[in-house]
């Protein structure tokens, strides 16, 4: 900065009444230059105010700057911390919030602590930029929410202290970027479970690239709500195995819960592994007629003995016009999904239980999909049912009367004018006329043959 000044000094020194008229606008020019770049090197070097700022390693030219910023009267995020900053620390202040891309401009941050105020919110955004980051601190804030996928604009960081907030669960999509976490600290928190799947995004275990070194996990979990059940059983094995590349901060562990366990170290603790539900189902679709008694039965099998609910996810199909002809306007307008109320249910052993529901004088609006859910600490999972009801149809009778076949359109034979006479009859009629009216015909035949017989003697 000196040099600049002098630099500075220099030009407006420099004799403007010589008559190469050139040479003086030349000279106006630098001096603009140098006012310039003079002023934007003040204002890189400016330390934003309440703050001090100093540089580690060396004088202000060769130097690491490193920005300090610890009054209670601070209330907001500076906007205007120099963009060379490779730390700054930010402590018991008064600043609630961080907002969107407050860190955007410092390019070149390696450590940013953010320890010890009263933040309650962070942006998803908040650390947009922050490529180079390696190391960041949220100790002994107000954080009931980490926002995980704030991740993604930090790649490098290797570092993440959320010790001392209010944390009360961590999410199993915060897995994905833990990838490259080696120090994660969550102790002093509320939690009561660590997701397998968290533990498991943690780069200790063998990377799928052999060419990669394995790396030890620092993990802080001390003084939270721990309730010792099978969603803890991976993290339990881990943190006796001697061998283990997870390295607990402090191994003194307690479990809060159940009451069986209250008080006891996790070092004390067998836990069984958790089983995600499995659910069965006799068949996958029932047709039945209308009215009739139907029950359908599901089982599932899971650690601990999952929990049965029963949803109505569909109404009848509309392909099915005979159904849909005769459907009631009730069940036409009702509302689905809808859980059923009422079914039952039994659990013979620990780890199944099965349920059936119960539909008696089926109508058309009984038919659709049923689902039975499953679901216990590992998870859920469904499998669903389809009912059709179809209408009963009386069988007809192949035998039909003189005026059917009429309707039908078939014609009887023409009255003879002595009377019904066999061999003016169609075959077919004759051979489907009951059998006392054939008796008559014959008898009515042969009386008119004996006549004849009698006129032509």
């Amino acid at each position: 900065m000196a040099q600049c000044l002098g630099m500075l000094h220099c030009c407006r020194s420099t004799p403007t009444t010589t008559a190469d008229g050139d040479m003086a606008l030349k000279s106006s020019h630098l001096s603009l230059l140098l006012i310039s770049l003079c002023s934007t090197l003040l204002l890189c070097s400016a330390c934003p105010s309440l703050c001090s700022c100093m540089y580690q390693g060396g004088s202000n030219d060769t130097g690491l700057r490193f920005v300090e910023c610890k009054d209670p009267a601070i209330v907001m995020v500076p906007a205007d911390v120099p963009s060379d900053t490779f730390k700054l620390r930010l402590q018991k202040t008064s600043v609630v919030r961080v907002p969107k891309a407050s860190f955007s401009s410092l390019g070149r941050l390696l450590y940013l602590w953010l320890t010890y105020n009263s933040i309650t919110t962070l942006h998803p955004r908040s650390f947009a930029n922050l490529s180079a980051l390696h190391e960041l601190r949220l100790d002994g804030n107000l954080l009931s929410v980490f926002p995980w996928d704030a991740l993604r604009d930090m790649p490098r960081l290797r570092t993440l202290g959320l010790h001392n907030n209010r944390l009360t669960r961590i999410p199993v999509h915060a897995a994905r970027y833990l990838g490259n976490i080696t120090y994660l600290d969550l102790s002093s928190n509320r939690l009561t479970t660590l997701p397998n799947e968290v533990i498991a995004g943690l780069p200790f275990y063998p990377p799928f690239d052999p060419a990669q070194p394995q790396r030890r996990v620092v993990l802080g979990l001390q003084d939270n709500l721990w309730v010792c059940d099978c969603r803890l059983a991976l993290l339990l094995e881990l943190s006796r195995t001697t061998e283990s590349y997870l390295v607990l901060l402090d191994r003194y562990i307690v479990c809060s819960g159940p009451k069986d366990f209250s008080g006891v170290p996790f070092q004390s603790v067998e836990l069984p592994h958790c089983v995600k539900p499995s659910v069965l189902t006799s068949t996958t679709k029932i047709t039945t007629p209308l009215g009739s008694n139907v029950m359908v039965r599901c089982e599932a099998t899971g650690f601990p003995t999952p929990a049965l609910i029963w949803i109505k996810s569909a109404g009848p199909n509309d392909s099915n016009t005979a159904c849909c002809r005769d459907i009631n306007a009730t069940a036409l307008k009702e509302k689905l999904p809808r859980r059923l109320p009422s079914f039952l249910q039994n659990s013979p052993q620990v780890g199944l239980r099965w349920s059936v529901i119960s539909l008696n004088g089926i109508s058309y609006g009984d038919a659709g999909e049923y689902r039975c859910r499953a679901h216990n600490m590992a998870g859920s999972s469904e499998a669903s049912i389809s009912v059709d009801v179809v209408r009963v149809v009386a069988k007809k009778s192949a035998f039909k009367t003189p005026a059917q076949k009429l309707r039908n359109g078939s014609p009887l034979p023409p009255p003879s004018r002595n009377g019904p006479s066999v061999s003016n009859a169609s075959p077919g009629r004759y051979m489907n006329a009951p059998k006392a009216s054939r008796d008559k015909m014959k008898r009515e035949k042969m009386k008119r043959n004996k006549m004849s017989a009698l006129q032509m003697q």
